[in-house]
């Protein structure tokens, strides 16, 4: 306690200097945690006592989308494969497609759904938690259709356990579907209730700007031959430590803002009530993912530059980069031990953003760097 006390007084001293401050550097060298030679990861989580779960962001090559990342590097799937692969039927049991993956520090591990519209019959997105001791199934949360719109795309989320309240970030189909209507959908893990709030909130929208990696625009073909330049808004999103403010950007946008968890949980605050408590905190590079760690400090992927940065109000500095092991930064977790995971998965080079053409080539990484923790 008195040391986070004292860093938090440094901390804002060279905040008001306008220093970059030095603490979470990294200690290490890149290391790769898992090789995936078939499979793409999609985000990663670790629990309490360092269990590493990922999930796997390509149903067309993983039936079972949710692994386990053992500490010799293999996989496992998790909890079985029965609840992990698609769901059969009429039943409303399985994974459909996931990346979204939390697990909280009662070791439950969270899995965000996106769900199957053209299903027969049609799979809603829902959240879905197990104990990781026991593999027991703790709940289910049905996602309604009420607080989506056709061009929903349900994919980060953070669970604010003090408030028992889950909030998503609803991508809105990465700009391809127009008009974009991204927004958070907030739900209360008590009873179920799902509300969407803040659409098109002006912190959720991208800078008018192509993601570029390598000279080359991230793009998508239409099957009429049109040609799209996506503007990625509202993506990555976190919580701090001690569940006091949710962080969130556009993938496609250079700001990070934050919004107090209390408010988000408060289901008597109207949009304008909440519009007005979304403050500035950082600026940022392109990013698909983000965590914040302890003492206000966001680790960040930079999607255009194979890197990853640390973020305050005072500005952003590098922490990694690699041009061969990183290719489109995702997701990113903290480790106990710290350790900063992160999944390198190539998304950039899959048909859907590059023009038709697949150029992604495994192995895909679970990669993981030592850094301070203050």
């Amino acid at each position: 306690m008195i040391k986070q006390f004292v860093y938090g007084l440094l901390l804002a001293a060279l905040l008001q200097s306008g220093i970059q401050p030095a603490a979470a550097q990294s200690t290490g060298k890149l290391e790769v945690a898992a090789s995936f030679d078939r499979e793409r990861p999609g985000n990663v989580a670790v629990s309490p006592s360092g269990r590493v779960f990922i999930t796997m962001s390509d149903a067309t090559v993983s039936p079972y989308k949710v692994k386990e990342v053992l500490p010799d590097g293999s996989v496992a799937d998790f909890p079985d494969t029965t609840w992990t692969r698609n769901p059969q039927g009429y039943s409303y049991k399985g994974i459909n497609a996931t990346i979204g993956i939390q697990v909280t520090a009662d070791n439950v591990l969270w899995v965000l759904d996106l769900g199957n519209r053209k299903a027969i019959p049609a799979q809603a997105p829902k959240l879905v938690a197990w104990d990781i001791e026991t593999r027991k199934l703790l709940h289910v949360y049905p996602i309604p259709d009420a607080v989506l719109k056709p061009s929903s795309f349900l994919q980060d989320f953070v669970i604010d356990e003090k408030r028992h309240t889950a909030v998503i970030a609803d991508m809105s189909m990465g700009g391809l579907i127009l008009p974009a209507a991204p927004a958070f959908v907030v739900v209360d893990l008590q009873t179920g209730y799902a509300r969407r709030i803040l659409e098109n909130h002006p912190s959720f929208q991208p800078v008018d700007e192509d993601v570029v990696i390598n000279g080359h625009a991230v793009s998508h073909v239409f099957p009429d031959g049109s040609v799209l330049n996506p503007r990625y808004p509202l993506n990555p999103i976190s919580i701090d430590p001690k569940m006091e403010w949710i962080y969130f950007g556009a993938l496609g946008g250079r700001s990070i803002y934050r919004i107090a968890a209390a408010a988000l949980s408060n289901q008597a605050l109207s949009d304008s009530a909440l519009s007005g408590k979304i403050t500035y905190y950082a600026p940022k590079p392109k990013s698909d993912g983000f965590k914040v760690g302890d003492g206000g400090i966001l680790f960040v992927t930079d999607v255009e530059n194979s890197a990853v940065v640390m973020a305050t109000p005072a500005g952003y500095s590098t922490l990694v980069k690699d041009t061969i092991l990183i290719s489109w930064p995702d997701g990113l977790a903290i480790a106990p031990n710290g350790y900063l995971y992160l999944v390198s998965d190539q998304l950039h080079k899959r048909p859907f953003w590059n023009q038709g053409k697949e150029e992604s080539k495994p192995p895909f990484y679970l990669l993981r760097i030592k850094i301070d923790k203050p």
